[in-house]
């Protein structure tokens, strides 16, 4: 997402369009087609963004929500 927003000049609309960007990139590379899971995936990647940009580009609290989303989704599977 650094690298995207330095490629659009570091503003304010860099920071959305690479927020923007980097959701679809990480929508798409979950499921490499247009499908329901890449769309609700990249929502996820598109609020992890927003939390980066939030948390001062603290990666830490997102690392830990990601783990977390993941435990979820394995438990779930589960039962």
């Amino acid at each position: 997402m650094n690298w995207l927003e330095r490629l659009f000049s570091k503003t304010s609309l860099a920071t959305i369009l690479a927020v923007i960007l980097q959701a679809a990139i990480f929508g798409f590379r979950h499921s490499y087609d247009l499908s329901a899971r890449s769309i609700t995936v990249g929502i996820i990647g598109l609020i992890m963004g927003i939390a980066y940009v939030a948390f001062g580009r603290n990666l830490w609290p997102l690392i830990t929500a990601h783990c977390v989303l993941n435990t979820m989704s394995m438990l779930g599977r589960v039962t």
